[in-house]
């Protein structure tokens, strides 16, 4: 299992949502009280169907006209409604006693109440959030961009970045605690390496993400460059919205620090 979430605050949604659905359930009840306690059954006669009303306390079976057909419907509606409430009043049963035991964080207690000597030697089936952060940024290494860097601007981390932009980027993963690596090498295609500007990690999710900034789009030189970028991910299967996020800023359109706080908050927490 590589995703260490704890589903109980799902869960608890779910009990809530079927609570939600019995109460309009027992509502729309309500409509079919005064009915008689029939039933209806389908038979075909020459290939045509024939609704039958049985009467349960009168064992009577009756052919229903097609004049009558609104008061079939009815009938049906109400045992749907009927059959609807029971199972939906039984899976909240079902689930809220679930709910009053269920605990996944009783699965990393295991090891977290562990003494620590005796953590040095073991081996976790799932690890901690907090190894996972460990180990990716361990497979991560940033500032693996030989292209020579001239600004000497410096991110709150102490990297050396090439723009305030990306200054400010990185400051607002440090801020959000979203773990990064500012250029690492990321290998796409036959040995095609390229240096994204920034690999960052949705810890909840433990998924990588690869984010580029284009802060020169209206350079054509520089359009150029990066568009065949992009589409070197695209050919990879990376997908944007999902393993990457891109953000830009030109001349006229200035750098928005609550656009970069948004794209954070959304794909990256």
């Amino acid at each position: 299992m590589g995703n260490l979430e704890n589903y109980k605050k799902q869960l608890k949604e779910q009990e809530e949502y079927l609570k939600a659905l019995i109460k309009k359930s027992d509502k729309n009840l309500e409509k079919y009280k005064d009915i008689q306690d029939k039933r209806i059954r389908i038979s075909y006669s020459n290939g045509c169907k024939q609704f039958l009303m049985y009467n349960k306390d009168t064992k009577e079976i009756t052919y229903v006209k097609n004049s009558k057909q609104k008061a079939v419907a009815k009938i049906l509606q109400r045992d749907y409604e009927l059959a609807l409430n029971k199972k939906l009043k039984e899976l909240y049963k079902k689930l809220e006693r679930f709910n009053r035991t269920y605990d996944f964080e009783e699965v990393k207690r295991i090891y977290d109440d562990l003494h620590a000597t005796k953590k040095e030697l073991v081996i976790p089936m799932i690890e901690s959030d907090e190894q996972f952060v460990a180990r990716w940024l361990l497979e991560h290494q940033g500032e693996q961009n030989d292209y020579p860097e001239e600004a000497r601007i410096y991110t709150a981390n102490g990297e050396r970045v090439r723009s305030k932009s990306e200054k400010i980027i990185a400051d607002l993963f440090l801020k959000y605690n979203v773990p990064y690596r500012y250029e690492p090498k990321l290998e796409i295609g036959n040995n095609h390496i390229i240096n994204p500007d920034f690999v960052v990690l949705n810890v909840r999710e433990r998924k990588t993400i690869y984010w580029e900034h284009l802060g020169l789009i209206e350079m054509e030189s520089y359009a150029v460059k990066n568009l065949k970028k992009i589409n070197d991910y695209n050919i990879a299967g990376y997908e944007l919205g999902e393993d990457l996020i891109i953000s830009m800023e030109t001349s006229e359109k200035v750098f928005d620090s609550r656009r970069i706080e948004d794209l954070i908050v959304k794909y990256c927490i």
